[in-house]
């Protein structure tokens, strides 16, 4: 029993200071980088969130000094280590076919690990550590409970707001568009009780839902636009890939990723802008179907599934979309997201931070 709730322990305070050290190193690199707000971005700020489960594959109990019954307290002055190591090679590295790996580990004597959370551990004493473990797998089950509970509420307004909706005949003239919209088999569906912005609903099967008013209001530019940007969400599987962060971040629900999530929505939502150029969508016309989106979304409801606009988002996502960059900067860009990437994901994604 002393042995699972110190592990739970680790868990719950290993997982909050890898998740805080990863977003420093995530922050810092796209800011050395100068990695723009966009798709790329969005997928580096995923890092931090992704690690937390895959940091549960990674403590190795053979090296733990509590395994061994060591108490890191009791041990000699000068034996007790802080290890910072970036670019190192590991078993495990080498197991995955990865050159390179990192770590920020306590040691002691005999190459034995030890964490923060041991020694709190330790502190706390078997009783005070067994009323820990028994009020977070509390907290856990009921705020997953909860959680399974909203889902299964938001499916049933989403069946019932698909129920009353009535498919959007407007037709679109933009070639592109219309042969996306034939090959995901689209349907464009429009309800009077609907505000806010325009979404997609679906994992395997896709609705574009657009509020009645809304769809009156935009021009057909306006209107074909909205759809190339609903359709670049379908294209990289934004639904899907929101539905597993927020799994995740329900899980590890201590651990505040709100902030981040945030910034990854919005890196997603300006990705999808700047990708509607291939559309031969004009840029003028996305962002004022966006401003139009946000005068129908005040004082208004928004649906469950509606990205929620924001005042600093619709501007930064105007601002962009107003603002083209030059062909160069484009390539520098790249490549620094390419060197970016390559570094979030073999040094960073699978590195030991603050766990044994």
């Amino acid at each position: 029993m002393d042995k699972i709730s110190f592990f739970i322990l680790n868990i719950f305070l290993n997982s909050l200071l890898s998740f805080v050290t990863v977003v420093l190193l995530i922050e810092g690199i796209i800011f050395l980088l100068r990695i723009p707000q966009g798709r790329i971005a969005a997928i580096l700020r995923m890092i931090p969130i992704v690690k937390l489960p895959l940091d549960l594959c990674l403590y190795d109990f053979s090296r733990w000094s509590y395994s061994h019954g060591i108490n890191p307290l009791n041990c000699q002055e000068g034996t007790r280590m802080l290890s910072i190591v970036f670019g190192g090679i590991s078993d495990f590295t080498e197991w995955l076919l990865l050159p390179v790996s990192s770590s920020i580990q306590f040691t002691v004597l005999g190459n034995m690990t030890f964490t923060v959370a041991d020694i709190l551990g330790y502190s706390m004493g078997s009783k005070l550590l067994g009323i820990f473990t028994l009020l977070f797998t509390l907290i856990t089950v009921t705020l997953l409970f909860t959680k399974c509970l909203k889902c299964y509420q938001s499916i049933k307004s989403l069946n019932s707001l698909e129920k009353t909706a009535r498919l959007n005949n407007r037709k679109t003239r933009n070639f592109t568009i219309t042969s996306y919209l034939k090959n995901y088999q689209l349907q464009i569906l429009t309800s009077s009780s609907l505000r806010g912005s325009p979404f997609v609903a679906g994992l395997t099967s896709y609705n574009v839902y657009v509020p009645e008013q809304l769809s009156k209001a935009l021009s057909r530019r306006e209107y074909e636009a909205v759809l190339a940007h609903e359709i670049e969400h379908i294209r990289h599987k934004d639904s899907l890939v929101r539905l597993i962060l927020d799994f995740i971040e329900s899980i590890f629900w201590w651990v505040p990723t709100k902030w981040l999530h945030k910034r990854i929505e919005e890196g997603q939502e300006v990705g999808c802008d700047l990708k509607c150029e291939k559309y031969r969508i004009h840029p003028n016309d996305l962002a004022s179907a966006i401003c139009k989106s946000v005068r129908h979304s005040i004082n208004a409801p928004t649906h469950i599934f509606a990205h929620h606009l924001t005042k600093n988002t619709v501007y930064k996502r105007v601002d962009i979309l107003l603002k083209p960059k030059s062909i160069r900067f484009r390539r520098v860009s790249y490549i620094c997201s390419v060197f970016a990437t390559g570094i979030a994901f073999l040094v960073i994604l699978v590195g030991r931070f603050w766990i044994f």
